[in-house]
């Protein structure tokens, strides 16, 4: 090799950890964090209640064609190591419209310094139900 392309290669090689290491600092100062199982996302972002008691607000997005039900989500509480304090499921009222989207409130679980909102499982319009654990990726 020349010195030229080892140049080049270095030069690469630093931009792409530098890529990296800046995508790791962004990503966790979102505060409202998107998950998806398939085509179902959950948008939301931590607010208090009437009460003063922290709350988590968002959607569930449905990108199905076809309505939904019995939604559960897990809510993982996290430290600031980001070690899980604390996992609760808890079923989202009512359906959730082919493409549409369903509003919760819930409250936050005590402890913890962030929180991990994922989709945990649900019933399609036929009444099978799905998790993610059958083959659809979650962070």
């Amino acid at each position: 090799m020349t010195r030229l392309h080892v140049a080049v290669l270095v030069a690469l090689v630093r931009l792409v950890a530098s890529l990296s290491v800046a995508t790791l600092l962004v990503a966790p100062a979102s505060a409202a964090e998107p998950d998806s199982v398939g085509s179902l996302t959950v948008e939301w972002a931590m607010n208090r209640d009437a009460q003063g008691y922290p709350t988590l607000q968002g959607y569930i997005n449905n990108l199905y064609d076809v309505p939904i039900d019995n939604v559960t989500i897990r809510i993982d509480g996290v430290n600031e190591a980001g070690q899980t304090l604390s996992s609760e499921v808890m079923l989202i009222e009512g359906p959730v419209p082919g493409d549409g989207r369903t509003y919760f409130e819930v409250l936050a679980p005590d402890g913890a310094t962030s929180y991990r909102v994922t989709v945990d499982s649900f019933e399609s319009g036929a009444g099978a139900s799905a998790s993610p654990s059958e083959g659809a990726e979650r962070r």
